[in-house]
Formats: C-alpha cells, structure tokens, sequence
C-alpha cells in the first residue's frame, strides 16, 4: 500500500527534512513503525543521523566505497571470502552502526562485475541480533519484500494519466490519484481476481453511466452487501483452489 506521498525536486532533496517529516506523517496515521527498509539512495549520513535519533531500527542497503572494501579485504584476507559484520561510521561524524556483508553465493570472479554479480551484498543496519547467522536467516529474505515497491510503480503506470501540464500541483494531483487506484486495485485483489486493466474498464463503464444518470445512479449496492460478496467470492475461490491440489 501506498501511505504517503511527498513531492521532492531537486530544490526540496534535504534528505534530513524529508525523513523526518515522512515518519511524522505515517505516526500520525497510527502506524507503527518497526523498522525502516531504504535502498542506496538513503546510504549517507542524514537519514542514518535521524533514525538513530528518532530511535528507530533501519536496514539500508549500503554503497561499497574505499574505506569498506578495505574492510573486506582485510577480512578477506585472515578469514576468506565468508560473511562478516564490522562497525563504521561515515568520516564526518554521525553515529555508529554496523555493516553487514553477505556472501553473494553466485558471484563469479571471471565475470565483469555489475549490480548482479556482486561479490557481497551491503547491508548498513542498528538492528540488534546475536549471530551474523541470525541476521542472514532473516533480513535479506525480509529486504527482499521491497521489491514489491518497484512492482507497485509498474502497476501505478497502468493508471497513469497523461498531462502536457508542467505544474507540480497538477503533476502531484495525478500521481496521488494513480496511487488511490492502486490502494484500491490492492485491496480488491484480497478477494477478487481483478487486473489493473479491468478496474479501469469498470470504472470507464461508470463514469459514462454517472455521466448520462447522475451520481446517484453509482449507489445501487450497499456497502455491507458489496463487502459480503466479495468474502463469500473469496471464500469460494479458496475452497475451488483447494479441491484442485488435492485433486478431492
């Protein structure tokens, strides 16, 4: 699900500003927050800075840079290539947190290296746990699930409105609405087989009808009856599901 959505240009990327005040926008929904997942993007000192003062858990997925290689290749060197857990924190202060490397088990030597053939996979964390192996039975499956973030970006697409308009307000206003369609689309699909495509066409077939019949003509189903149907749907499919793998 999409929560928030907050407008960044390149006059407006203060990333201690912009952390800040996404976790006080989704505190304020009620949310609780565990534990903060970012990508590389996030791997510098402010949004680090403002966790550990906030005190909230974070996994980021770090850079690689001079000053950790040497760390690897110093472990490298007395232990071999195995994964490993080490302190750092960035040269212009900031708080210390921990790296940890994790074996990239199909990483080839002779292959030039790129994002999928990385030697060890970087994790900048203050999560607490007792084993590196805790950590690798863990965290990478769980940093995996942000993957689904890409893959809501390709499913918004399919809402997306078009605009010659270079207003931000107009931009942003047509992005928060893809983003509402794909919470929608998210929710529906608990119970029903729907795709994008034909959310769209439904809504199409409803719009032409509020269109030519009013507004009124939508409220044809009460809200307890649509939310019936859709369990009993569900409960359905399941049971149809279940008799084709057991084959009863």
């Amino acid at each position: 699900m999409t929560l928030d959505v907050i407008d960044i240009n390149g006059f407006t990327k203060n990333y201690r500003m912009l952390i800040q005040s996404m976790l006080g926008r989704v505190q304020k929904t009620g949310i609780n927050i565990g534990a903060l997942f970012m990508d590389q993007e996030f791997f510098h000192i402010e949004p680090i800075s403002v966790a550990h003062k906030l005190k909230i858990d974070f996994v980021i997925a770090a850079k690689s840079n001079a000053k950790i290689n040497g760390m690897l290749q110093e472990h490298k060197n007395k232990f071999g290539r195995t994964s490993t857990i080490f302190k750092y924190h960035f040269g212009k202060g900031g708080p210390t947190f921990n790296i940890v490397a994790v074996v990239n088990p199909e990483y080839d030597p002779m292959k030039k290296t790129d994002k999928g053939n990385r030697e060890f996979y970087l994790f900048a964390t203050n999560l607490k746990f007792r084993s590196i192996h805790e950590f690798i039975a863990i965290v990478p499956e769980e940093y995996r699930k942000r993957w689904n973030i890409e893959t809501g970006y390709r499913v918004k697409n399919a809402f997306k409105i078009r605009t010659c308009s270079k207003s931000p307000v107009v931009r942003t206003l047509y992005f928060v609405l893809q983003c509402i369609l794909y919470n929608v689309l998210s929710m529906l699909k608990s119970g029903l087989d729907i795709t994008a495509y034909q959310l769209k066409s439904t809504m199409d077939i409803d719009i032409i009808q509020c269109v030519k019949h009013g507004y009124e003509s939508l409220f044809v189903v009460p809200v307890k009856i649509f939310m019936t149907t859709i369990s009993d749907y569900n409960k359905n499919r399941i049971r149809v599901l279940r008799t084709q793998l057991t084959g009863t």
